[in-house]
């Protein structure tokens, strides 16, 4: 009796919607990597009374938000007290056809990839947050990424109008709406919810996610965290108090010490002196380099540590994306096969002329075995469902 073969790490990314044309390009060599799944962040547009009509952009929910920080993240209901509100909410949702839609609708016609939608549900109303859901499925979506999101900048949570308060009132709607679509008892949806490595307060944040899998979601994406002790304590926390659903870290690639540094202004999470000290006394390839490298040491730091896989935020940039892909081995196109001409171009394109003699070792000497040995890490989590996606 043979053994069974080792399972890979995952490998997921999270896309942006273009703000220009040839971002579009970008998220196609992205999903040419055919990774596990990709996300689509979601920005609603919200309307404040006296603003002579227009609307107030809240900011992405994740991961260049407060909503990626250690704070608090009140997705368990009434266990976590609210601050006071005030009488009348003052800032409404604006229901609209959402640029994530757009994205989602392009993954869909053009790729087998399954896709994760994200989903806000601060200031929508339950009727809304039911017709969006049902949108979604209706297009093929079975998988969703459920977060209570943040109000527009300058107001609070008990400003905006809107029915559904946390994440896990989210994530029931989700499962309701599941049961009627499909009218059966089976799971044919996978929900994920935002967990949080950096909350300086573990035993509360166990507390959160406990109370999202007892709303029925099935696996964790972590916000922003560059220890991955952090990571480690979460995830035995969770073991020792009955939390099973995987908690999949997310990982931002270090290359852009401007992002970092307005994320811990947006979050509270410090980027760590050595961190922020290489990279400032870089540029041009050397930044790159120095970047990469320090992604890689957390991202196989995690892996060792038994992380069912990885969860890049790309902001659409192909040439950190590809190049942390090629050395940990989690794309498909290295599996053995050849790359894709497009990513392979891609990459010469993007990275190869910047940094002379450098670039993925799969392009630099060719093959499977050119990535060195294969990592050992934990089993990543799998439904019991087979679920048909982007149908």
């Amino acid at each position: 009796m043979t053994s069974p073969a080792p399972t890979r790490p995952t490998l997921s990314l999270e896309l942006f919607p273009p703000r220009s044309s040839a971002a579009w390009g970008r998220i196609d060599r992205l999903l040419a990597t055919a990774p596990d799944f990709v996300s689509v962040t979601y920005r609603p547009r919200f309307l404040a009374p006296g603003g002579a009509g227009e609307g107030v952009d809240a900011a992405p929910a994740r991961p260049d938000t407060a909503s990626a920080g250690p704070q608090p993240d009140p997705a368990a209901g009434p266990q976590l007290a609210p601050a006071p509100a005030d009488p009348v909410p003052r800032v409404r949702v604006v229901r609209e056809r959402n640029a994530a839609e757009d994205v989602a609708a392009h993954v869909i016609s053009s790729s087998q990839v399954p896709l994760m939608a994200h989903l806000t549900c601060i200031g929508y109303t339950r009727r809304d947050t039911v017709e969006i859901v049902s949108h979604f499925l209706a297009m093929g979506v079975r998988r969703f990424l459920a977060l209570r999101g943040d109000p527009p900048p300058g107001f609070s949570p008990q400003d905006v109008h809107g029915e559904l308060r946390y994440a896990t009132d989210l994530v029931q709607v989700i499962r309701e709406v599941e049961a009627s679509y499909f009218g059966d008892d089976r799971r044919h949806v996978t929900i994920a919810v935002a967990a949080y490595p950096a909350a300086a307060d573990h035993l509360r944040e166990v507390e959160v996610l406990a109370a999202k899998q007892a709303a029925g979601a099935d696996l964790a994406i972590t916000q922003v965290f560059y220890e991955p002790e952090d990571y480690v304590a979460l995830v035995r926390a969770c073991t020792y108090a009955g939390v099973t659903i995987p908690i999949l870290p997310g990982v931002i690639p270090l290359t852009d010490l401007t992002r970092l540094t307005r994320l811990e202004s947006l979050t509270g999470v410090a980027v760590p002196r050595r961190l922020r000290d290489s990279l400032s006394t870089a540029t041009g390839a050397s930044l790159v380099a120095r970047g990469v490298d320090a992604t890689l040491g957390l991202s196989t730091a995690l892996l060792e540590a038994g992380a069912p896989g990885l969860h890049l935020y790309t902001f659409n940039r192909t040439r950190p994306a590809l190049d942390i892909i090629s050395h940990l081995r989690l794309g498909r196109i290295l599996d053995g096969a050849a790359p894709d001409r497009e990513v392979r171009d891609a990459v010469d394109r993007g990275y190869l002329q910047a940094t002379p003699g450098r670039g993925p070792s799969f392009l630099r000497r060719g093959g499977r075995a050119a990535a060195g040995a294969p990592l050992q890490p934990a089993q990543p989590h799998t439904t019991e469902t087979t679920i048909k996606e982007n149908a």
